[in-house]
C-alpha cells in the first residue's frame, strides 16, 4: 500500500468515528433517564453491601416522614410557629418563664 492510501484510509477512519460519536453524542442528549433509572443506575456504578440495606431503607422512610411532618406542621401551625413569634396573637414564652 502506498503511503498516500494509508494516510486516506486512516483520515477516513477518524473522520467516521468522530461522526459515529457525534451522533451517539446527540442521541444520548434527548433521551432522558427516568428517576428509577437513575437510581438503579446510581446503585450499580457504587455497589451497596447488602447488609446495608435495611439501614437506608430505615433512613430514607424516616427522612421522608420528617419532611412529611414539617410540611403539615408549617401548614397547619402557621400563625404561631417559634420561628416567627410575634405573629398569630399567641404569646411566646419559654418554658421556664411565668
Amino acid at each position: 500500500m502506498s503511503m498516500f492510501t494509508k494516510s486516506a484510509l486512516r483520515t477516513t477512519s477518524m473522520a467516521s468515528r468522530s461522526m459515529v460519536a457525534r451522533q451517539t453524542m446527540a442521541r444520548r442528549a434527548y433521551t432522558q433517564p427516568t428517576a428509577g433509572e437513575q437510581i438503579r443506575e446510581l446503585f450499580k456504578s457504587k455497589p451497596v453491601p447488602v447488609d446495608a440495606y435495611p439501614i437506608i431503607a430505615i433512613t430514607i422512610m424516616m427522612s421522608s416522614y420528617a419532611g412529611y411532618m414539617l410540611t403539615k406542621h408549617i401548614r397547619e401551625d402557621h400563625d404561631h410557629v417559634r420561628w416567627a413569634p410575634g405573629q398569630g396573637g399567641v404569646k411566646f414564652q419559654l418554658p421556664g418563664e411565668q
